[in-house]
């Protein structure tokens, strides 16, 4: 019985140098490193190669002409490359992967095709119990027999572990040279952007929040990997002053984001054009515009789902986790936002304006002959940017598929504030925030946003114009 091989350490450290080469074998497979421990491992031979789900505890065979006989430890052979895919939901990010790599047209069915958002598919029909495509990418390795390969389905990976997956992708497409490339320049211009991000003066509180009703309502600081490390990589802190240990009591919550001075959340509202009053009342704050807490004061809250179908599914599960790197620029600039003013958000918008203004994917934001999934900008390093407004500058270069203002889908406040007693107002509540926190001049500029006026929660527009 032969067993598939390990490249070997030299291989490995020329790689690392040299980038992906062709292996020297009947099939003419590339090689290629895996960087960041995202769970899975590649292994090239002659003819054939070996995916490793070290996580999910399970191995792929993957051969070019016919499936080699006497080989140990392979779970499942596929063909490769494989011409047809079938996707189930839960690992929406499977259609972001193939849509980077330029396969989009290679998903024919999905479990629910309603509940993708990729607008450059062919026809996707619904997965049967036997379906006629050459892989199901999936949760669960054991939903369609033969033809299912797990991904990862949780935020239990770091942005870069979880978008290196697409390496893993590729290998069914024998497009590992075009994955490598890929990856590489996100993960250098993720890392640039981390970078820049922390020489601020006073790490800004952010936490990422959800709120679950099942049986006993919950209210929870969202601390796995993936948010973790990007709130991290934006500069922030998310270690509250009282650390939660009951999810159920409400007021512990409140007392433990109090200090916030953004929140992102990730609760499944339902009522749209109402989300924020939803939002408002999940979390038991009935009185938000008296609170002493200042986000509520300045209402930054904020969603990643503003980018969606037409029947308002959201698009991050799907293509943010291939671009780690927009996702933290998007999440960047709701707290520093002077770090790159021309920045147009992709996924990020404003939950605390009284206008919904997210974005359906369509044509005239997407283009799948010229897609920006795939474009990665460039970042410049710098160690000056502290967060003041004399440190800021434009790091990079981003088309972008905002067709709004430079400060996200949200757009900007009208200018100007209407009658003396408004701007007395105005200036009183921006004293007494100077006086609280150190970090005015960063918030003041988070929460540019048109539509105030509304919706009944009891808050009116308190931020220094």
């Amino acid at each position: 019985m032969r067993r598939h091989s390990i490249v070997s350490v030299a291989v490995g450290i020329a790689l690392a140098a040299n980038g992906p080469r062709m292996a020297q074998g009947s099939c003419g497979f590339d090689t290629i490193s895996v960087t960041t421990s995202p769970g899975f491992t590649l292994t090239t031979n002659d003819d054939y190669k070996v995916l490793e789900d070290t996580a999910g505890n399970i191995t792929y065979g993957l051969y070019c002409d016919s499936q080699p006989s006497g080989v140990d430890g392979i779970d499942k052979w596929f063909k490769v490359p494989v011409e047809s895919v079938g996707i189930r939901v839960a690992v929406a990010a499977a259609s972001g992967f193939l849509e980077i790599l330029g396969k989009s047209k290679a998903i024919t069915a999905a479990d629910d095709p309603s509940g993708l958002t990729n607008i450059c598919t062919g026809s996707v029909a619904t997965l049967d119990n036997s379906p006629s495509v050459d892989v199901v990418f999936s949760s669960d390795a054991a939903s369609d027999g033969d033809k299912s390969v797990r991904l990862p389905s949780d935020d239990s990976l770091t942005p870069l572990q979880r978008a290196e997956w697409v390496k893993f992708v590729a290998a069914f497409f024998n497009a590992e040279t075009t994955a490598a490339s890929l990856f590489s320049s996100i993960a250098s211009a993720y890392e640039c952007h981390r970078g820049n991000m922390q020489h601020l003066v006073g790490a800004p509180h952010v936490y990422w929040v959800q709120y679950t009703e099942s049986g006993t309502p919950t209210y929870d600081i969202v601390d796995t990997a993936y948010q973790k490390e990007l709130l991290a990589a934006a500069g922030a802190t998310n270690d509250t002053a009282a650390p939660l240990s009951d999810p159920t009591d409400q007021s512990a919550f409140q007392a433990a984001v109090k200090d916030a001075d953004n929140v992102f959340d990730q609760t499944n509202l339902t009522d749209y054009g109402m989300r924020a009053s939803e939002w408002y009342t999940d979390f038991g704050y009935t009185d938000a515009q008296n609170s002493d807490a200042s986000f509520l004061q300045q209402r930054s809250i904020w969603r990643t789902d503003g980018y969606t179908s037409a029947a308002g599914v959201s698009n991050f599960p799907e293509f943010a986790y291939a671009r780690p790197d927009l996702v933290l620029q998007d999440v960047i600039s709701v707290i520093e936002p002077t770090y790159n003013a021309s920045y147009a958000r992709r996924w990020v918008w404003w939950l605390g304006g009284t206008t919904e203004s997210t974005v359906t994917i369509s044509s005239a934001n997407y283009d799948c002959d010229a897609p920006w999934l795939p474009q990665v900008a460039t970042c410049s390093e710098r160690s000056d940017f502290t967060g003041d407004a004399s440190s800021s500058s434009s790091t990079s270069n981003n088309g972008g598929n905002d067709s709004e203002a430079s400060h996200g889908r949200a757009g900007k406040i009208a200018g100007g504030v209407v009658g003396a007693v408004a701007v007395v107002a105005l200036a009183i509540v921006a004293m007494h925030y100077i006086n609280r926190h150190r970090r005015h001049t960063r918030i003041r500029a988070l929460s540019g946003a048109s539509g105030f006026g509304g919706e009944s929660i009891g808050l009116h527009d308190t931020r220094p114009r």
